[in-house]
């Protein structure tokens, strides 16, 4: 009789603990749900006095929310791991990593390393003065992954939240582009390189890259008439700005994320349609912004944006009565069953080949034209074809200050990096770096090689971008495996390629670093319970 007492007690207890359990699940899940929607919904949109010091409020609003975030997430998890009734298994909790979270793991340790043995370890804790992309942001980011990954429970009603707040970023940035501010922003010519509630063209060009390769994904994959309407009216806004705002880096993502939708679309006949449709979508929006430029009173206001001549053309019309001829040919194919794209896909491979081709042939004259003075093939006087400091708007200069810093640092400095955000403090101590640099910039301060992962080589040297790089190529691994079985994997892994893509000429930033963060930890926690 006892020993039934006693067996009836355990499991009352047992019970009681997973209700709790339970009650602590949902509280995380709800902390993390509230800190989404501000992320989503009210951090693009936080300013103060404008444009003035933008990076600095973004951050410190950043900063705030996140730790309290994660001090309240400490909390459950702590009460959590209390509520486990017996001490867990060591051996468990490894199976249970993946590839993605060993390559964080290791970017955490090599951050804590770099930071420690820093010669500019103050300015390591919180990064270069304007762009914060320190110890305390680095661990921020780390944090949000694995909070995301492990409490967060997605689902599609956040997708809307996320195109919601990004498609009013979006429409701001058209309105602004045609010299309309709603909330007195600016207006001048000088201030034009600002837009949006973002600030600067390539801190606006970081964030879209994050979530118009989602939108436009989100359109590849939906189902219904109204999903595709909604996410159509999405990818026309996002793909309008992407072509107005003013960054080139911008083509890069939308090249990216097209590759990518044209590889996958081989494997049925309605992947190929949206495919297209998507295609002629972009072109439509390019029309569309340059038929707003006839209106009266619509006067864009950044006339070098390199996209313009995309608005001021009759090739994207005829392009698009191509396309569209194309997509009316395959529609009509596929209802008569006279078609099966599938025994196509040979064809990506020939596309990816000729883009190899083409780009051996460009570096092999890059090369050629650079080297020979007097040019090849007529191209010496093309700025494209000859790398120096100007070439690619700065980035020739950019990134070789990048590669001759690496190349002048000790080799354990080689190994583990200067430090979080320590780029510019260890250029300028170098003098003959920073001779170079003062007579490339002026008085400009160069905080970063325009290279994310060449960033992160000086930063965290090269343990350190090995990490950083395997969490990105594992998580798009990852994602790709399973993204079949849970179609919102395709989403994440588009926004983590458009994000890298787009950051090869770019960096990180406090709009879209957390952003791909939390992009990562999503797609994580999905295909972990998939």
């Amino acid at each position: 009789m006892p020993e039934t007492q006693e067996k009836e007690k355990d499991n009352r207890t047992k019970e009681w603990r997973n209700q709790l359990h339970k009650i602590a699940a949902e509280i995380g899940n709800s902390i993390l749900t509230a800190y989404f929607l501000v992320m989503m919904l009210v951090f693009p949109f936080y300013m103060k006095n404008g444009y003035q010091e933008i990076g600095d409020v973004k951050y410190f609003f950043f900063r705030k929310i996140s730790l309290i975030t994660i001090f309240l997430m400490l909390c459950v998890t702590a009460g959590l791991y209390c509520l486990r009734g017996k001490k867990p298994s060591v051996t468990a909790f490894y199976k249970r990593l993946s590839g993605t979270d060993w390559f964080v793991y290791g970017y955490l340790v090599l951050l804590l390393l770099s930071y420690t043995v820093s010669p500019f370890r103050e300015e390591a804790l919180l990064g270069a003065e304007g762009w914060y992309m320190g110890l305390v942001s680095q661990l921020l980011f780390v944090g949000v992954y694995f909070l995301f990954s492990r409490y967060f429970r997605w689902n599609y009603k956040m997708l809307y939240v996320m195109l919601l707040g990004s498609g009013i970023v979006f429409f701001l940035g058209i309105l602004n582009r045609y010299s309309i501010y709603l909330f007195g922003l600016g207006g001048s010519k000088e201030m034009a390189i600002f837009i949006s509630t973002l600030g600067n063209i390539n801190w606006f060009c970081g964030y879209w890259s994050i979530f118009c390769s989602a939108g436009v994904t989100f359109y590849w994959i939906s189902q219904s008439g109204w999903q595709r309407a909604v996410a159509g009216i999405y990818a026309m806004t996002g793909f309008m700005i992407g072509v107005l705002q003013g960054s080139s880096s911008a083509y890069l993502a939308l090249a990216g994320i097209f590759l990518f939708l044209f590889f996958l679309s081989f494997r049925e006949n309605r992947a190929m349609c949206r495919f297209l449709e998507l295609c002629m979508l972009f072109l439509l929006s390019c029309q569309t912004a340059g038929a707003l430029r006839a209106l009266p009173g619509l006067t864009i206001n950044y006339e070098s944006a390199p996209g313009l001549m995309l608005t001021n053309t009759n090739i994207t019309l005829y392009l698009g009565i191509a396309v569209g001829a194309v997509y009316l040919l395959f529609r009509g194919m596929d209802k008569q069953k006279s078609i099966r794209i599938a025994r196509w896909k040979n064809l990506r491979w020939a596309v990816l080949l000729l883009l190899l081709i083409c780009a051996a042939g460009f570096v092999v004259l890059l090369t050629a034209n650079t080297r020979n003075p007097d040019g090849v093939f007529g191209l010496g006087e093309v700025p494209l074809f000859v790398f120096n400091d100007t070439w690619a708007n700065y980035r020739g200069a950019t990134w070789t200050d990048g590669v001759l810093a690496y190349q002048s640092m000790t080799p354990l400095r080689k190994l583990i990096g200067i430090g979080p955000d320590c780029f510019a403090g260890y250029l300028y101590s170098v003098p003959e770096l920073a001779d170079r640099i003062y007579a490339q910039f002026g008085n400009s301060r160069l905080t970063n090689a325009h290279n994310e992962w060449l960033t992160i080589l000086v930063n965290q040297g090269i343990l350190g971008l090995i990490c950083y790089a395997g969490i990105w190529c594992s998580a798009f691994y990852n994602f790709m495996k399973k993204a079949h079985i849970r179609p919102a994997l395709y989403l994440c892994a588009a926004s983590i390629l458009a994000y890298t893509v787009h950051n090869m000429v770019s960096f990180q930033q406090v709009l879209n670093a957390p952003f791909a963060f939390i992009m990562l930890g999503i797609g994580e926690g999905i295909r972990r319970n998939s």
